[in-house]
This record gives C-alpha cells, structure tokens and sequence, in this order.
C-alpha cells in the first residue's frame, strides 16, 4: 500500500498502519483499565484492609471520571487542535498508572483512578475524530472496522492477561503494565502529526467550545440514531457483567472452561465489523439496520429458549447478538460522524458518551434479582432493541433528515 493512500492528511511519520496502532490503543485505554484489574479486586480489598463495595469505587469511580472527562475533552479538541488533547490525556493515563502502583491507601488509589479515567477519558475523545479528520470516506468504515475489532476484544484479554500477570505478581504489576502501555501510546503520540489545521478549528470561548456538544445534539436525527445504536450496547455489556456467573456459577464449568466460551465468542464476532463491509456492496444501510435489529431480537428471543439448556447454546445465541452489535458500530459510527463537518470532537464525545451511558446501565441491569442471568440477559436484549427498532421506524417516517440514511421526507423501512 503506498504511504498515505488512505490518508487525505498522510502522516509521515506514522503512515496508515501507524495511525490506526494509536487510534487502537487510543480507544483500548478504557476496556484494559477497567477490565486488567478486575481479578485483582479480591487481591486488593484484603491489602487495603477494606470491603469490596469501597474497592469497586475505583471501577465505577473510572466509569464516571472517564465519561465527564470525554465531554470535556472532545470538544477542547475542536479548539485546540487533536494532538494536544491527545498528549495530555496519554501523560495523564501514563502518571496515573504509576500512582495507582504506588498506593498505600485505598483513598490515594481511588483519586490515582480518576485521574487515569480523565486521561483515558480524553485519549479515547479524539480517535473517532482524528479518523473523520484524516481517513479518506471510502477508506474511513474499514478503519472503524479495525478498531471496533479490537475495541470488542479488549474486555476479553484484559482480565485474562490481568490474571496471568497475577500468577507471578501482584495487584501493582497491573498498574505497571497499564503504566507501560501509556508509555507506548506516548512514543506513538510523539510521532503523530496534527490533522485539525488552525484554520478549521474552532474560534469561540473555551466555554463555548464545549457548548458545541449542545450543538451537535440539537440535530434530531443524529440523537435519535445515536440512541439507536447505543442501545446495542446495553445488553453487551450486561452480559460482559454477568458472563462469569452463568459460565461457571449456572452451567458449572471450570475457569479454564469458562475462558474458552468467554473467548471464542468474541473471536467469532471480530469478524463482524467485515460481514458489513462486504454486504454494503449489495444492500443499503438502512435495509442493513432493519434486518440487524429484526436478527436481533431474534437472537433474545432464541436465548431465552434454548440458552439455558447447554453452555454451547448460551455461547450461540449471545455470539449471534454480538456479532450483530460489531456488524453496525462501524459504519453507524461513520454516519453518525458524517453528521456534522465542523465538530467532529464534539460529535466523537456525544458518540462515545450514548455508549458509555448505555453499557453503565447494562451492567446495573444485569445485577437485578433475575431468576437467572440467561433470563436477565435475553430479556435485556428484547427490551432494548424493541425500543430500538421502535426508535428506528420513528426516524424513518419522520420529517427529520439523517445523512446517508434519508432526506427531509418519509421513508419505508425497506424500499431503498
């Protein structure tokens, strides 16, 4: 591939390849962090001499921080240029990590924590929006692709790389490895060229720049698509909770069992992000949508069935759902990003934040007094894509235009 083929702003110094390395890592800040640590929770309530409920602060802690952190940050970006806030988000990340290695109380570890989320919070800010800066259209959905994939992957080999560092370490080494891998994006950040130039930026207040996110989502038909898909996330997440539970607790398995189901799923649906790629030749956007959220439910419903009676049924029907889920974030996030040309920071920020509050929300769900998660879970999926798909033909015979999806004037669900 020549340099910069897929670049309508080449980076000499990273290339394609390299850029999409930093997105990747850019958008993976936020699954290793909350996910690496999570075997070393048990670990670390005996350490600090305290109960579980004030060690999870430091999940739910980063949860809040990394989300307020993305309002902020994204639409800073659009004032101050991409690499700026990217710079210090990942000196932020990186610091924080280290403090988190050094704790000796559970306070300093929780404002450790946050700090870290308001540096990972602003890393993961600018990736959608350096990729509409830089990635030519026709180029941009395979890029998303390659990050949705390792985006869905995160929260699989994170626990499972923290749990292996723990075999012949500790809680620390976590944080250290963290602190490492902020290292690595820094070198990469270092080398990253600007791509919002002075001139489209941004020339309004500081507060007005962030007053953009009110802009961006006074657009009716980006909001309402935006909730659409970040509905896909509820159910997701829900099961990334509960998972643990229903492999070892319902069906009995071992651990090793359980991270051979747990892991194959997710292998299976990186191919999700491509199955688009490929039936984009032959069917429109919209006509994919339907016939994904019609699957979707589907596979609720299927779950609810059979998915009690063996582990490779339950692996099935939740493998089916989120594939389903990698299949639209692509290319739902290019259109989404296509929306608005000015504030692709902003926009990044909304998009990211939908989500975050979708999948905060799945994972409280999947707690509830279900009679079994499977349950829980598959009526999570029909509720939210019900809702969805009710959302979904809303939009469409509405009067409110979506950009690469339709116009000013009602459409079918089908007829293209």
């Amino acid at each position: 591939m020549p340099k910069g083929a897929w670049l309508s702003k080449p980076q000499e110094h990273l290339g394609p390849i390299g850029l999409i390395i930093l997105l990747v890592a850019g958008s993976l800040a936020c699954p290793i962090s909350l996910d690496m640590y999570t075997p070393a929770i048990p670990q670390m309530t005996t350490f600090f001499d305290t109960d579980a409920t004030t060690v999870n602060a430091t999940l739910f802690g980063y949860f809040l921080f990394f989300t307020i952190s993305m309002l902020i940050f994204g639409p800073l970006s659009d004032k101050f240029g991409r690499k700026p806030i990217l710079l210090l988000g990942t000196v932020m990340f990186t610091i924080a990590g280290a403090l988190c290695a050094i704790s000796t109380t559970i306070e300093m570890l929780i404002t450790a924590r946050a700090i870290q989320a308001l540096g990972g919070g602003a890393m993961n800010a600018v990736v959608n929006a350096i990729v509409k800066d830089t990635f030519l259209p026709e180029k941009r959905e395979l890029a998303l692709s390659a990050i949705q994939v390792m985006f869905l992957l995160g929260p699989v080999i994170a626990p499972l790389a923290g749990a292996f560092i723990l075999m012949g370490s500790n809680w620390r080494m976590i944080f250290w490895v963290l602190s490492g891998f902020g290292l690595l994006c820094l070198a990469l950040v270092l080398l990253f060229q600007e791509t919002l130039p002075i001139k489209e930026r941004y020339v309004g207040t500081l507060a007005g720049s962030i007053g953009q996110l009110a802009v961006v989502a006074k657009n009716r038909g980006f909001t309402i698509f935006l909730t659409v898909t970040a509905l896909f996330s509820l159910p997701f997440m829900a099961y990334i909770a509960a998972a643990s539970h229903i492999y070892i607790t319902f069906f009995g398995l071992s651990e090793i069992e359980y991270s051979l189901y747990f892991s194959s799923a997710a292998l299976f649906t990186a191919a999700g992000p491509f199955i688009w790629l490929l039936a984009s030749r032959f069917v429109s956007a919209r006509r994919f949508t339907t016939i994904m959220l019609i699957l979707a439910v589907l596979s609720g419903v299927a779950m609810l069935v059979v998915g009690q009676s063996t582990p490779w049924f339950f692996c099935l029907t939740i493998l089916i759902f989120i594939m389903i889920e990698s299949c639209i974030r692509p290319y739902t996030t290019n259109i989404l990003l296509s929306q608005h040309q000015d504030e692709a920071g902003a926009t990044s920020s909304l998009i990211n934040v939908f989500h975050n509050v979708a999948c905060t929300l799945g994972m409280a769900l999947a707690v509830l007094p279900w009679s079994n998660y499977i349950i829980g879970i598959g009526v999570l999926i029909i509720v939210s894509i019900i809702i969805a798909i009710l959302t979904w033909i809303m939009l469409l015979r509405s009067h409110i235009p979506l950009f690469g999806i339709k116009g000013e004037d009602p459409v079918g669900i089908w007829r293209d």
